[in-house]
């Protein structure tokens, strides 16, 4: 601070008295400037990865790294940066790494920095993330605990949303099967998120479109998976997803999962002991079921009587006056339709 007031003293020119030619701001120490108006993000931002990666360090210190991390890409500029930057590939790196609490804060960042960012998006998916990020919902293939699992459905969902050639890629990797076993994961939170995500993925055929539209549109979006994904903002992602994502609920078995879920759920909890129906993810289920009929969905024979099933299930909550899964006239109309 002293030498601030000095260099400020220098340079200033009391009344209309003659001064010398003021000294340099760069005569300054850069530790005084930074300690004054705080380092660029992009310090701050390469500083946070460093700590992360830092093998030597313990683990808390890492995830408060990630954590200061995700603060900063919080901020659309700064999650733009990250390509220029070139942090997106050690921090992916990250969400393989031996300890739960690094991969779910890693995937926090991750996910932060896409959603709702098309730019972001599109750099995040130039280097095949998501064979990685479904080894991580899936809980046969890793020890990761219920908040990572659900931490990658978040980052799922960032890659997904408005990105027609990551959908597609779902079927290639064996994507759907991961999500269709999500709807079972003993973790309730995995479960709502899932329903959530897979009704958002339905109703999304043009960002400004909603699903009444979905029923009159019956070409499926073809995108060549082969082709490598565009990091160029200028290059925008196909966005349809619905007609895809509509097709994949048939043909892996979720359409089924989600019916079977809402008229004989399967016990969740870390014991499987909890047998209550949940209801925010009954909602979310009910609401998948109704926009992938709306959209055209086909329902099998074995289909159709747990629909039917579904049918008597809401026919009487309406009669009794509740309000459960937030079902009317118009979700049972739509289910009565299929029938």
């Amino acid at each position: 601070m002293q030498s601030l007031l000095r260099w400020s003293i220098e340079n200033s020119t009391p009344g209309d008295a003659p001064s010398g030619p003021p000294r340099s701001i760069q005569d300054l120490d850069p530790a005084i400037i930074d300690h004054i108006l705080g380092k660029p993000d992009a310090v701050l931002m390469k500083e946070a990865l460093e700590g992360a990666m830092d093998l030597n360090r313990d683990e808390s210190s890492r995830v408060t790294s990630l954590d200061d991390l995700e603060m900063l890409i919080e901020n659309l500029d700064n999650a733009n940066d990250l390509q220029t930057l070139k942090m997106w590939e050690p921090i992916i790196s990250l969400v393989s790494s031996p300890s739960d609490a690094i991969r779910l804060n890693a995937l926090w960042v991750l996910g932060t920095a896409i959603q709702n960012n098309p730019k972001a998006q599109s750099a995040f998916m130039s280097y095949d993330p998501l064979p990685t990020i479904l080894s991580v919902i899936s809980s046969t293939e890793t020890n990761s605990s219920a908040q990572t699992r659900s931490k990658a459905i978040y980052c799922l969902s960032g890659a997904l949303k408005h990105n027609a050639p990551a959908v597609d890629k779902m079927q290639e990797l064996g994507g759907w099967n991961v999500l269709n076993n999500a709807l079972l994961d003993s973790d309730i939170s995995v479960r709502r998120k899932t329903a959530f995500l897979l009704n958002t993925l339905l109703i999304q055929d043009k960002p400004e479109e909603d699903e009444d539209t979905l029923q009159d549109q019956n070409q499926p979006t073809r995108v060549n998976l082969s082709a490598p994904f565009p990091s160029d903002a200028a290059s925008p992602l196909p966005t349809s997803t619905s007609k895809t994502t509509r097709d994949a609920l048939a043909s892996s078995g979720i359409f089924r999962t989600l019916l079977t879920s809402l008229v004989s759920p399967t016990p969740h909890g870390p014991d499987g002991d909890d047998v209550e129906l949940d209801v925010d993810y009954s909602e979310k289920a009910l609401r998948t079921v109704v926009t992938y009929l709306q959209a055209g969905g086909p329902v099998g024979s074995d289909e159709k009587k747990l629909l039917e099933e579904l049918v008597e299930v809401v026919r009487k909550k309406l009669a009794s006056g509740s309000d459960e899964w937030n079902a009317g006239q118009e979700e049972l109309s739509v289910l009565e339709k299929a029938l």
